[in-house]
């Protein structure tokens, strides 16, 4: 009943809360894409944390990043909350099931999740949030979120140097424990050059280089290491360029999930049925054990294979 009085509501401002990690906050996409159709006269303030604010800045959808530093103290929190509190909102939206939207003035708000609604995937979840204030919640049909990647193409295609039809393989993850073995990633990479003679493009952030290093380390060619070498905008042009992604459970799993790239994932201690790759033409792998140096290379090499033939 609540959604159908809200729908007919002005809404010109919108606060939408999302998370903190990199693959979190990729996995709050779809919301703001929905919510961008839904009102697609509203304005939009974004409370992220700083990693993820890249994301958002620059988007002219978006009036205001609101950066979350949870380090932050007592005082500086403070200031923070009352810059929020200035402003009124039509609608906050948050991801956080925090208390914040009871915090900030608005005429309608989300409602924390109950416990009987965490089920699906983690992606679903998030767009189930809506379900007080939007009456049907279907996917968006466009991507609203990475709508400035577009000022980082020239500066992505000139990283890539003309590389065309090649599988972006990220051996990073925020966790050790979801890092697949540098040897399996190589044997991958062999099968991709020599057999298949399909280019590759490694890809991640800096903390991943020494990953890709050793995955590289007895390969000459064939191979772009990208690794550290790209801000997020640019990182996810490349990965929207890519004809398939290897990853691990990582931000840029996320990434290839939300701009719908076939995607090979590899799985140990989480769960896939939670935070699984989600695009279109997408699998994944996951060790028996839990333990991602008992994934077979050879498995993984099988999964590549089918989704370039």
């Amino acid at each position: 009943m609540l959604s159908r009085f809200f729908k007919p509501l002005k809404v010109r401002t919108i606060l939408f809360i999302s998370l903190s990690n990199i693959g979190d906050v990729i996995l709050t996409f779809p919301v703001f894409d929905a919510l961008c159709e839904a009102y697609p006269d509203a304005l939009f303030a974004v409370v992220v944390s700083p990693k993820a604010k890249f994301f958002f800045e620059g988007n002219p959808r978006v009036k205001k990043v609101y950066i979350l530093e949870k380090q932050a103290g007592i005082r500086a929190k403070v200031r923070w909350l009352a810059d929020l509190r200035r402003e009124k909102f039509d609608l906050v939206v948050d991801m956080r099931n925090s208390m914040l939207p009871f915090m900030v003035r608005s005429r309608r708000r989300t409602y924390p999740v109950f416990s009987g609604e965490r089920t699906g995937h983690m992606r679903d979840r998030h767009l189930r949030r809506l379900r007080t204030v939007l009456k049907d919640i279907p996917l968006a049909r466009d991507r609203h979120v990475l709508h400035s990647v577009k000022g980082e193409e020239e500066s992505a295609l000139a990283l890539l140097k003309g590389i065309r039809g090649f599988v972006l393989v990220a051996p990073g993850a925020a966790d050790a424990r979801k890092q697949w073995t540098p040897d399996g990633f190589a044997q991958v990479v062999r099968y991709l050059i020599n057999e298949v003679n399909v280019p590759v493009v490694i890809a991640g952030d800096r903390k991943d280089a020494k990953s890709a290093e050793l995955v590289l380390k007895d390969i000459s060619s064939g191979v772009l290491d990208l690794c550290g070498k790209t801000s997020l905008k640019e990182l996810a042009y490349v990965v929207s360029k890519a004809r398939l992604a290897v990853v691990n459970d990582s931000g840029v799993m996320h990434l290839a999930s939300y701009l719908d790239i076939p995607t090979v994932a590899l799985f140990g201690p989480t769960d896939p049925d939670l935070y699984g790759p989600w695009g279109k033409n997408s699998r994944w792998l996951r060790s028996p054990s839990g333990r991602m140096a008992d994934l077979s290379p050879r498995m993984v090499v099988d999964a590549v294979s089918g989704e370039l033939t």
